[in-house]
């Protein structure tokens, strides 16, 4: 959660510092939408889209670090279309599209794509009512292309309804908001001004959809400022796993694979004492990668029985020595 909230806020910073250097607003973007796809070198991206070679981005780092992209003159922006295995989606009003590369390895893969976007494209802003209208339109057309929630191993099991209560609660958990649930505009003004939404296309293609609902101090107009990341099945395995790993990703999670049932078990404890409803038999997903190099099929991940114990008292006893197995859902 944490490495989460700290890329984004040094994402939303580059976006904005990007905003306020761009070009004249005069220049002519090209027609055809610029295509972004997963697991393509930066090389590859750029002569795929070889129509917006003027605004090709790269910004050095320390340690062969790299961030490609794009950088475009506000109130041109472009539509970008980002291909996944069984579709694609258009996003009007991209502002910024950045990439991690590493120069250190030959034909470095682009595992993760950022892309900023604004609902509004005027400095009066957007209504709230009409930026809730938005939103909510995208995620039917994700919900339509077979996106669904992405809940991590770590995350309660809840329905769509839960996770909003669930989220929006002193001691919930943001990231654990169902897409899918088809919010009220009540409910949309209860988000927090730093939202997340996770999504997955099958099982190695993913989405976060980030919002960051600003109110301009000196005239009161609200503007969304919106992120989306693309990414594939590599990005969730090092949410997991601390970035000072030696051997590869795959046995490093294998090594922390067995804490991830205590995770949920505390994050059900606290949905449980909320009121809410578990939903035992929700099926979580298979990661291939984990599979094919571990042996492990995160698909029949076996959490703690919450019902039966709670995670204070769970971790009392085991750390007392006694057998928790009892305790595991079969």
């Amino acid at each position: 959660m944490f490495k989460q909230l700290t890329y984004f806020i040094f994402y939303i910073s580059i976006i904005l510092t990007a905003t306020s250097c761009q070009a004249e607003p005069e220049v002519t973007m090209p027609d055809k939408p610029l295509e972004i796809v997963l697991n393509t070198t930066a090389k590859a991206l750029y002569e795929r889209n070889p129509e917006y070679t003027a605004f090709q981005e790269n910004d050095a780092q320390p340690m062969g670090v790299t961030f490609q992209g794009y950088d475009f003159p506000r109130y041109k922006e472009p539509t970008v279309a980002i291909k996944y295995p069984n579709g694609q989606i258009s996003i009007d009003g991209v502002m910024s599209i950045l990439a991690y590369d590493n120069t250190k390895q030959q034909n470095y893969k682009l595992s993760k794509i950022s892309l900023g976007f604004l609902f509004d494209h005027k400095v009066s802003g957007i209504t709230d009512e009409r930026a809730y209208k938005e939103m909510m339109s995208l995620f039917k057309k994700l919900n339509n292309k077979g996106w669904m929630h992405a809940k991590t191993l770590s995350e309660p099991r809840l329905s769509p309804e839960d996770s909003f209560t669930f989220a929006t609660k002193e001691d919930g958990y943001a990231f654990s908001l169902n897409y899918t649930y088809p919010l009220s505009f009540k409910q949309w003004l209860q988000l927090d001004d730093l939202q997340t939404w996770q999504l997955r296309h099958g099982a190695d293609t993913f989405l976060n959809i980030r919002m960051n609902r600003q109110t301009d101090s000196s005239t009161g107009k609200r503007h969304y400022l919106i992120s989306s990341e693309i990414f594939n099945e590599v990005e969730p395995l090092q949410q997991v796993v601390p970035n000072d790993y030696v051997d590869p990703l795959t046995k490093e999670y294998s090594k922390l694979y067995d804490k991830l049932p205590e995770a949920r078990l505390f994050i059900e404890t606290e949905a449980i004492k909320m009121g809410l409803d578990i939903q035992q038999y929700q099926p979580d997903y298979t990661l291939p990668l984990v599979l094919e190099k571990t042996g492990i099929d995160t698909g029949k991940f076996v959490s703690i029985d919450s019902y039966k114990i709670t995670y204070e008292e769970f971790i009392k006893r085991q750390e007392a020595g006694e057998d928790m197995t009892p305790y595991y859902e079969n």
